[in-house]
C-alpha cells in the first residue's frame, strides 16, 4: 500500500432542509485513505454511509469541511469540474448497476472511453472488449441489459468501471441486487480487477464479511464515524499481513 493519501477528509459534514427543518446526515466525519488501499464503510441503513461515499467521489456537495480527491479540493468545486475529476480519474459500482439500456453491453463499457476522447472509437470498443473477455462475457458483447442477468449487469458494469484505469473505485452495495452465490463470485471478480488495476478501492456494504476483506473498516452511526477496539485490530493485522 502506497502511503500517499488518495482521499483526506477533515471535519465533514452534510445537512439537508425540509419542511420539517435542518437533518444533519453527516457530522464531523475525518477521514484518510492511502494510495492502493481498500476500505469498507459499514453502517445500519439510514446511517449516512451513501451520503458519506457521493461526497469522496465528489457527487454530492458538503455543507462544511473538507475532501481532497487526488490532490484535488472538492469543497467548492464546481460541478463540471467535478464531472472531469471523476471522468478522468474514477470509477463507480453501484448496486442497481446503472446500465444504459439502449446501450449493447460492449457500448456500455465503451462509453467512459468515448467521453473522456483521446482514443478513437475502434481503439475504444478494442479495450472494452477486452475487459468483457476478462470479467467471462466475451460472448455477450452484443446484448442489451435485459437480456442479460443480474450477475452478468455488475459484471459489464465492473468492466466499465475499470476500463478506463481509474485511480479510486467507488463500490456502492455492488452485491445488493444479486443473490448470494452471484455476489461472491462479482465480489471475487471486483477484488481481483481492483488488484490488478492498482486502484484504490471504497466500498459501502452492510455485509461484515464482506468488509474484513478491506484493509480498514469505517463504521458510520447516526452520521459520526465511530471507532471501536475490532476494527482497530481488523486494520492492524491487515496492514502488518502486506508487509
Amino acid at each position: 500500500m502506497n502511503s500517499d493519501p488518495v482521499i483526506e477528509v477533515r471535519g465533514l459534514c452534510k445537512r439537508v432542509t425540509d419542511a420539517t427543518g435542518e437533518l444533519t446526515i453527516l457530522d464531523g466525519i475525518d477521514l484518510t485513505v492511502h494510495a492502493g488501499g481498500s476500505v469498507a464503510i459499514v453502517g445500519a441503513s439510514g446511517s449516512g454511509k451513501s451520503t458519506l461515499l457521493g461526497l469522496l467521489a465528489g457527487l454530492d456537495s458538503a455543507s462544511a469541511g473538507s475532501v481532497r480527491l487526488l490532490g484535488h479540493e472538492l469543497t467548492g468545486m464546481a460541478e463540471d469540474q467535478r464531472a472531469a475529476l471523476r471522468n478522468g480519474s474514477v470509477g463507480f459500482v453501484f448496486q442497481s448497476f446503472q446500465l444504459m439500456p439502449h446501450l449493447t453491453a460492449l457500448e456500455n463499457v465503451a462509453l467512459p472511453l468515448e467521453l473522456q476522447g483521446g482514443l478513437s472509437t475502434r481503439e475504444a470498443f478494442a479495450r472494452a472488449r477486452t475487459l468483457l473477455e476478462r470479467v467471462g462475457l466475451g460472448q455477450r458483447t452484443s446484448h442489451y441489459p435485459k437480456l442479460l442477468s443480474g450477475g452478468e449487469q455488475q459484471r459489464v458494469a465492473l468492466a466499465r468501471a475499470f476500463v478506463t484505469h481509474p485511480a479510486v473505485l467507488f463500490a456502492d452495495e455492488p452485491t445488493g441486487s444479486l443473490d448470494a452465490a452471484t455476489g461472491h463470485a462479482v465480489i471475487d471478480l471486483m477484488f481481483e480487477l481492483n488488484r490488478a488495476n492498482g486502484a484504490t478501492l471504497v466500498l459501502v456494504t452492510h455485509d461484515i464479511e464482506l468488509a474484513k476483506r478491506c484493509d480498514a473498516i469505517v463504521t458510520i452511526e447516526a452520521g459520526h464515524r465511530v471507532i471501536d477496539g475490532a476494527q482497530a485490530a481488523h486494520a492492524a493485522s491487515r496492514v502488518e499481513a502486506g508487509r
